[in-house]
């Protein structure tokens, strides 16, 4: 049988256990970091795809400004315009187009060469893509 003392040592104990808070931070941490992570993984994602984007888009620019002054043919145009975007990761795909007094060109690349988790492929696709369209200087 128990005694009356040891009774009162016990609920002091039990008591003092689900008081105590030393553990708390430990559970909160283990809880978080896989939040933070992920956070972390969706906001890189994010970035990267933004700046292959802008790089897309810059090349697409210089690649239609260069052709519209005469500079170069839609060929060599179309073989810049893949060695510029591309990077080490992936190959890019561009298309130069002459018609009508304008040039287009369209650069492409896979959204899994910018993303590295691959967590924002659902919003962007499998392909990231820039285009431009510039007006033929006169001859």
């Amino acid at each position: 049988m128990i005694t009356h003392n040891q009774r009162s040592k016990l609920q002091r104990s039990v008591r003092g256990f689900l008081v105590a808070d030393s553990g708390s931070v430990t559970v909160e941490f283990a809880l978080m970091v896989p939040l933070f992570t992920g956070l972390l993984m969706l906001m890189t994602d994010a970035s990267m795809l933004y700046l292959q984007q802008s790089k897309l888009l810059n090349v697409s620019r210089d690649t239609a400004r260069i052709v519209a002054r005469y500079a170069m043919t839609a060929v060599e145009a179309k073989a810049y315009a893949e060695s510029v975007a591309s990077n080490g990761r992936g190959t890019a795909t561009a298309k130069v187009t002459i018609a009508n007094g304008f040039v287009t060109v369209t650069v492409s690349s896979p959204s899994k060469v910018a993303a590295p988790f691959g967590i924002i492929k659902f919003a962007v696709g499998d392909t990231l893509t820039a285009a431009t369209t510039n007006t033929m200087e006169p001859a």
